[in-house]
């Protein structure tokens, strides 16, 4: 194949992790174009695990991302993942409240540290959110 058609393949599978995660990762676009194979895999993962009726809805999905990434509190470049999940639950229609809770109840058995890092997370995507409207309505 040509180096074109790759590089519009790889766009294209970018593009469309692009669209199921909200935003655009650099690291994504790289993984795209020097592994397409992989990218191609994860997309078709997330289609089994998204796109497919499950005993789950988005919404929930979206409660199961937040945790799992609040209790790795990996190291301060998560952050904007993290928040980017909040940010699709939010506009799901998940309460901040309920986000909340959901970390309350990771205190014991991960620490209080998840809830602390989670809704410090939790607001500055919310701040995030007035922001981006605000930069819409102007």
């Amino acid at each position: 194949m040509s180096d074109s058609h790759n590089k519009h393949v790889s766009a294209s599978l970018a593009d469309q992790m692009a669209e199921r995660r909200g935003k655009r990762y650099p690291a994504h676009a790289y993984i795209a174009e020097i592994f397409p194979d992989y990218v191609k895999v994860l997309v078709e993962l997330d289609e089994v695990i998204r796109a497919k009726p499950r005993r789950f809805d988005e919404k929930m999905h979206e409660l199961f991302h937040i945790i799992a990434l609040a209790v790795e509190m990996s190291n301060p470049p998560n952050q904007p993942h993290l928040r980017q999940h909040i940010k699709r639950a939010l506009k799901l229609g998940l309460a901040p409240e309920e986000i909340a809770e959901a970390l309350m109840v990771c205190v014991n058995p991960c620490g209080a540290k998840v809830l602390t890092y989670g809704v410090t997370c939790m607001l500055e995507a919310i701040e995030e959110m007035k922001a981006e409207a605000g930069n819409q309505a102007t």
